[in-house]
């Protein structure tokens, strides 16, 4: 066998609708977060509120993670090669990693301007500038979040399933910094306590960025949903009479799956064949199912009707 008989790299499974989708989700990111962060910085500048300087904050460091975003998700749909056999996807859930880490930088800068402003104790000047633009931000990163968690949803990606996340933390930080601008005319100390609020929300949805990522750069496990999904399809599969073990673990966004089946030891190579291909072909149907290890063991008598893992 010559060297290229050989298989050295899968199929390029990504349609064209996903790539065109990935790039209008990063082109959003990119110029929403650019004007917010000119607008907050420029009421943060003229307000001098602690709250709105947190937001500006925000924006600043989504813009960079949006620059890094759309870098990484452009490298993690380049097509298998022999460096990396199986394609790039393990790429994504690092972007997912830099949102976090991101969203993290910002809730700590947030919270360091609230404290300066608590011990400070200086009322932030109300003007209808600063006033607008934290309603505008709110509105439009409320809008930023429908329609990134949209394509996400629609690809299943894990880095657009964060942009879209760290969008919702940013409407719901505006709202939580207009409150507290406008606050601080009865009491003064309302400023810095919604900057200490937005700080806190930024580092939970970080949180919920990170554990998610790491979860799938480490191998982690699928859910039981998943699981069982996987096991139902592959009973599907014409001669296959059960199922032995299984094992789906996270291999970027999407998962590998190992799984055992039972045929009767009389079917011949031709069939465990077919039936080897059919199984790989409805488990790789599953949405969140990257590619599929089958191994085919002869089932004994009288277990025609059981299936396990």
């Amino acid at each position: 066998m010559t060297r290229n008989q050989i298989q050295r790299v899968d199929a390029d499974n990504i349609p064209g609708a996903t790539r065109r989708l990935y790039a209008r989700a990063s082109v959003i990111a990119l110029l929403g977060n650019l004007g917010l962060l000119v607008g907050k910085g420029v009421a943060a500048w003229v307000s001098g509120s602690s709250a709105v300087y947190a937001d500006a904050a925000n924006s600043a460091s989504d813009l960079a993670y949006s620059l890094l975003m759309g870098a990484g998700l452009w490298l993690s749909l380049r097509p298998p090669d022999a460096g990396h056999p199986h394609g790039h996807r393990r790429i994504e859930p690092m972007v997912s990693v830099v949102i976090g880490l991101a969203m993290s930088v910002a809730g700590v800068e947030a919270g360091r301007r609230a404290m300066e402003s608590w011990r400070a104790g200086q009322s932030p000047l109300v003007t209808i500038w600063p006033v607008a633009i934290l309603i505008g931000s709110a509105l439009v990163k409320g809008g930023m979040y429908l329609g990134v968690r949209r394509v996400a949803r629609a690809v299943g990606s894990p880095a657009l399933g964060a942009s879209a996340r760290d969008n919702l933390s940013d409407t719901v930080s505006s709202a939580v910094a207009l409150v507290g601008l406008l606050s601080s005319r009865l009491w003064p100390a309302a400023d810095p306590v919604a900057g200490f609020a937005v700080t806190a929300w930024i580092l939970s949805g970080a949180w919920q960025v990170l554990r998610q990522s790491v979860h799938q750069l480490s191998g982690g496990g699928a859910s039981p949903e998943l699981h069982r999904s996987v096991v139902e399809a592959a009973l599907s599969a014409s001669g296959v009479l059960g199922t032995d073990r299984v094992i789906i673990e996270y291999s970027g966004p999407q998962v590998y799956v190992d799984i055992h089946v039972r045929m009767d030891r009389r079917a011949t190579l031709d069939e465990v064949h077919r039936a080897s291909h059919a199984v790989r072909e409805a488990v790789q149907a599953l949405q969140d199912v990257d590619h599929v290890f089958v191994h085919v063991e002869p089932a004994n008598a009288g277990s025609q009707d059981e299936s396990g893992d």
